[in-house]
């Protein structure tokens, strides 16, 4: 049995809406607990195993997702550990994860991706972007597939000017994750700093689709519509963010949009 010693987490990143006259996306870096050496048996499925620590906020399929490329598997590695609500995990305990032969070679590849990945999260964090855009193609390097470096990789390219770079990576990722509110919102936002209003509207449509309770994807919805001149729809797509929020600063500039709309007389 191998075990894949000094094993570096990843830091996890949190996508928040900022919105002034735009839609806009920010990151916020969370650190994590480092490596910790645990007598935890090995799973019985898998012939190699890791050691990861969970960070604070980090999901299950989070973990899965980095370390397997599919969030699917975050199922076995709550059978494997133990738990009985893979939706409740503490930050600081020790998850072990079992690889086959066949998934070891790309476990490997992503822990030694993880060390230019997480350099990129603090780079990103300080905005030294030419930097942290470096690092992040560095960690894509080794290990191709990586979603949260192809995310952040898209975040730094938005933030240095070269949008289109930043969409076809956006693109991508919501080719490959058609569901994910998270690259979904990303995209949107990523066409409405292109002025590509209406195209922005289908995105974050797409993200309410999903969960028509995201917040931030209603908002975007409403302003890309307002931006593209559909005044009706902008209109009815700023009451439907009212019925999802009436009590905070979003909530006030929706109602300013909405009654600069309705004072408007042109359709």
């Amino acid at each position: 049995m191998n075990r894949l010693g000094n094993f570096i987490p990843f830091k996890v990143v949190l996508w928040a809406l900022l919105v002034v006259a735009a839609v806009g996306m920010t990151g916020c870096a969370k650190k994590v607990v480092g490596p910790v050496e645990t007598e935890v048996p090995a799973p019985l499925d898998g012939d190699h195993f890791l050691d990861h620590t969970v960070a604070e906020g980090e999901t299950l399929g989070q973990v899965a997702d980095n370390y397997y490329g599919d969030p699917r598997i975050s199922d076995r590695i709550a059978q494997d550990n133990g738990i009985a609500d893979p939706a409740r995990i503490i930050p600081g305990s020790v998850l072990r994860l079992g690889f086959s032969d066949k998934e070891w070679d790309s476990a490997r590849k992503r822990s030694s991706a993880l060390v230019p990945y997480n350099k990129g999260v603090d780079l990103l964090a300080g905005e030294r972007l030419a930097e942290a855009e470096k690092q992040f193609r560095l960690a894509l390097e080794t290990a191709p597939d990586l979603v949260a470096a192809q995310y952040n990789l898209a975040l730094v390219l938005l933030k240095r000017g070269k949008t289109e770079q930043a969409l076809a990576l956006l693109e991508e990722l919501t080719n490959r994750r058609p569901t994910d509110t998270d690259f979904l919102f990303a995209r949107g936002n990523a066409l409405f700093q292109s002025t590509r209003f209406d195209e922005a509207a289908i995105q974050f449509q797409a993200a309410l689709d999903v969960d028509p309770q995201l917040q931030r994807a209603a908002f975007g919805l409403a302003r890309s519509l307002q931006e593209g001149q559909h005044k009706d729809q902008a209109i009815a797509a700023w009451n439907r963010y009212l019925e999802l929020d009436s009590t905070t600063s979003w909530a006030a500039a929706a109602r300013r949009n909405l009654k600069l709309l309705q004072a408007d007389g042109g359709s």
